[in-house]
């Protein structure tokens, strides 16, 4: 007695960011009945197979509109509520209330942008708004200015826009590495200036690694690794003269000249420093460094932003960074057993407000999907769905908005799947360049940002 009395009382001290005023009433309720049938068994034994029994269908209702972090800890307030997620019926009522459920108070007015490459060298970004029940009405939108000189090789920063913020930049080997914040609805945008650079003739200027935002300042970031080219090695470079001809690569007989240039050898050594990890402020307008370990920024994919926090894939783990505090921390992905001869495909993805893990089975056209309850905690995974067999589902590309995940077809043809009815719609898009193909979700924003920083 006493026992069932302490775990009700504990289940009561775990209510956590209920859903609703609603969802808070019921489950109070819940406990109280619990309570009390629990109470009244210590002087009529008689009653506690009728008053302390609550009906399954009625403990399914309310548990399963719970948040799944919620509920997750809600499973230490009783036996049989820590076997939840292994029963079928209550799964079944989880899933369909996580996908009907309206996380976003804001979805009509986000949209999904499509950005890829088209045309043949010299390629071209385009970028367009998708819309309309089937997603089949586009809308061209104009990239920003500092991008139009040279729009062959834009990427979007991270899955989504922040405050109807995005992060552009152009990746292209040859050219600058550009770094843009811009809002398409007000067509505001910033240029991220280059950090600074002790390196006499040095550009110095990679790619960002990371976008995200700090409510507790109001600030937007962009984290990056500052490294040298790959085939920079031990602590020196040794530079030509910039007249030399190893420069003149499109001098057919450079590779002649270079060997009976005498003064081709003529430079001076360059110190170079390890890599570093170095954040952006918005608010400051500049780049600082940042004390932390380079390694698990160095082999991340994956990239989605949810909230002020990026996560990405490194082998088996998925690292997570905190913009407000700037600290990462890791949490074990789930494992996956597979028969001989198969393998998967594994992406990160949002889907509903939580952090999602998609497995794809290689040549089956199954996908095995989880939902992460509480970051940093390995057990916190549940296995949502196993959604299948999709036809001809080549790659994932994410769910983005509702409960909608598009994917690229073998034929490299654009789809999307509604998760809570299996129903499939192409949306008439062909990927010409499918590895520069991406779908970002992105809501609309009226307020300004660039004077953030004045």
């Amino acid at each position: 007695m006493t026992k069932t009395i302490g775990n009700i009382f504990h289940g009561l001290t775990v209510l956590l960011n209920p859903t609703s005023n609603q969802i808070q009433s019921s489950l109070f309720n819940l406990f109280l009945y619990q309570f009390m049938a629990a109470a009244s068994a210590t002087t009529d034994k008689k009653k506690v197979s009728t008053s302390s029994h609550i009906p399954d269908d009625l403990t399914f209702s309310i548990l399963s509109k719970l948040p799944l972090k919620s509920l997750t800890r809600f499973t230490c307030a009783q036996k049989s509520w820590s076997l939840l997620f292994q029963n079928s019926i209550f799964m079944n009522m989880f899933r369909t209330n996580f996908l009907l459920s309206k996380h976003d108070e804001d979805d009509e007015n986000t949209c999904v942008l499509l950005k890829q490459m088209e045309g043949r060298r010299p390629y071209h970004t385009s970028l367009y708004t998708l819309s309309g029940e089937k997603f089949e009405n586009s809308v061209r939108l104009d990239l920003p200015t500092p991008l139009l000189e040279n729009d062959s090789f834009i990427r979007i920063l991270c899955s989504a826009g922040i405050n109807g913020v995005l992060c552009l930049y152009n990746d292209s080997l040859n050219a600058n590495k550009t770094i843009v914040l811009w809002n398409p609805a007000t067509e505001e945008f910033k240029v991220v200036p280059h950090s600074h650079q002790p390196y006499e003739n040095i550009e110095f200027n990679p790619r960002p690694f990371a976008f995200g935002y700090d409510p507790v300042t109001n600030d937007y970031k962009v984290i990056r690794v500052a490294n040298y080219h790959i085939y920079f090695e031990d602590n020196w470079i040794y530079l030509p003269r910039k007249e030399s001809l190893l420069w003149r690569k499109d001098d057919p007989l450079w590779k002649q000249y270079m060997f009976y240039d005498s003064h081709f050898w003529e430079g001076h050594e360059l110190q170079v420093y390890e890599p570093f990890l170095e954040i952006y402020s918005l608010r400051s307008n500049s780049w600082r460094k940042l004390d932390m370990d380079l390694s698990v920024f160095l082999h991340g994919r994956c990239m989605m932003n949810l909230n002020e926090l990026c996560h990405w894939q490194v082998n088996d783990q998925m690292a997570s960074f905190d913009f407000t505090n700037e600290i990462f921390f890791e949490t074990t992905l789930p494992s996956f057993d597979l028969k001989d001869g198969m393998s998967t495909k594994k992406d990160l993805a949002v889907l509903h407000g939580s952090v999602a893990f998609i497995h794809n089975v290689v040549n089956t056209g199954y996908l095995h999907i989880w939902i992460l309850g509480e970051l940093a905690v390995n057990e916190s995974w549940t296995k949502l769905f196993v959604l299948g067999p999709v036809p001809c589902i080549g790659r994932p590309i994410g769910v983005r908005i509702k409960s909608v995940m598009f994917y690229l077809k073998e034929d490299e043809e654009l789809a999307w799947i509604d998760l809570s009815t299996q129903r499939i719609e192409e949306i008439g898009v062909k990927a010409e360049s499918p590895a520069w193909l991406q779908i970002v979700t992105y809501k609309e924003n009226l307020l300004s940002f660039v004077g953030m920083n004045n």
